[in-house]
């Protein structure tokens, strides 16, 4: 039996040997190997520290709100205590909306004034979005107040230029627009262009693509300017009407900055506020194919005070300036009005109240339960993006 085994046990040692020899010989050639590769560098330590903290930072600023907010500025002589204190403030809103809301903030500014032979200089000039407060300094300090001619101005051209931009699609987009005339086409005494915009853009609708596409339009009002037009305040209140934007008056120059600031602080605390909206929308619309828009925003309203939400407001004191408004036409240009020759046509001649353009207006912000105005402003924003399939 012992001669029998005796070969195989020779085997298994010449076996075992043979494996033995090619693993040393292995691991010779991977140490020689290693032997002639590079010295690992010191900085890689460093590099992989930095690395890390560029994604620390990336996923953080994923965290934070992203937010596209656009600057359209009349830039024409009569606007001369707005362009010096826009110059100034635009910087301090720049960097206040930077720090104070905690957002992803890009920023881009329009400078416009009116079309040739009303105004040689420019229409409108675009400076892209940027990222840096000192490149909207550099923009800002390109322009000074001079030129227009008419009364009306390139407002139509400004607007389409802010809807050509390249938006983020998960931004909140917001337009504000500084001005004191309104656009060429409103019957105004004296308008070089009393057809509109010689190039054929239409400021409603344009102001309906900016609702589908969720672009928010702040209109500044520079007054007692702008309420010197016949139908401008009711017409550039109507343009932000259909974008569910802010109609804001100002009297004065030194409220720019509050306003702004207060505009962005809303609006980045209504984005969040949609979202829950369109959530609701959608669960309530399934259930209940057929639902009217009253008892669909009754069910919203209530689903949002079971869980506390609150809703932050840009108050800007107008009620004391323009008193009682009827406010028929804004309704006509924002709800029925096809274009502004269709909308110029069902205008109704209706007493305002005397404006009170020397009271001393304030601006502030309020945090409040979730009303039902704002219940309705969300909801039509959500059914405007989504091409009217709600109701």
């Amino acid at each position: 039996y012992f001669d029998d085994w005796f070969p195989s046990l020779h085997l298994h040692f010449f076996v075992c040997s043979l494996t033995f020899v090619v693993i040393n010989s292995r691991s010779a050639q991977m140490a020689s190997q290693k032997s002639k590769q590079p010295a690992k560098s010191a900085n890689n330590d460093d590099e992989k520290k930095v690395e890390s903290t560029a994604t620390a930072a990336q996923n953080k600023q994923k965290e934070y709100p992203e937010l596209d907010l656009v600057f359209l500025m009349d830039c024409t002589a009569s606007m001369g205590s707005y362009i010096a204190k826009g110059k100034e403030s635009i910087m301090n809103i720049v960097e206040k909306v930077k720090s104070s809301e905690k957002a992803d903030v890009r920023f881009c500014y329009i400078a416009y004034r009116d079309h040739p032979p009303q105004d040689s200089t420019f229409v409108t000039k675009v400076h892209d979005f940027t990222t840096k407060p000192q490149s909207m300094r550099s923009y800002l300090s390109l322009y000074g107040a001079e030129g227009g001619g008419d009364g009306p101005e390139a407002v139509t051209a400004s607007l389409h230029d802010a809807l050509q931009l390249s938006y983020r699609k998960q931004a909140i987009k917001i337009c504000v627009l500084i001005a004191d005339a309104p656009p060429h086409g409103l019957g105004c005494s004296g308008d070089g262009f009393p057809n509109g915009d010689p190039n054929g853009h239409d400021p409603i609708k344009i102001a309906k693509q900016m609702a589908e596409r969720g672009i928010i339009l702040y209109v500044v009002a520079c007054e007692p300017s702008l309420s010197g037009y016949k139908g401008a305040h009711d017409l550039m209140a109507g343009l932000a009407e259909i974008t569910e934007g802010r109609y804001l008056p100002l009297t004065g120059a030194h409220l720019l900055p509050d306003v702004i600031v207060g505009g962005a602080k809303e609006e980045v605390a209504m984005a969040k506020l949609e979202e829950f909206v369109q959530q609701k929308m959608d669960a309530i619309k399934q259930e209940n194919p057929d639902i009217s828009e009253t008892e669909m925003r009754a069910k919203i309203a209530s689903a949002a005070d079971a869980v506390g939400y609150t809703e932050t407001t840009n108050n800007v004191d107008d009620d004391n300036i323009y008193g009682a408004y009827d406010t028929g036409n804004i309704s006509i240009w924002a709800n029925n009005a096809e274009s502004l020759g269709h909308g110029l046509g069902q205008q109704q001649s209706l007493a305002q109240p005397a404006a009170n353009f020397g009271y001393a207006q304030q601006q502030s912000m309020n945090t409040s339960a979730l009303s039902t105005k704002t219940t309705s402003k969300l909801m039509h924003r959500v059914n405007k993006k989504n091409k009217k399939s709600y109701f």
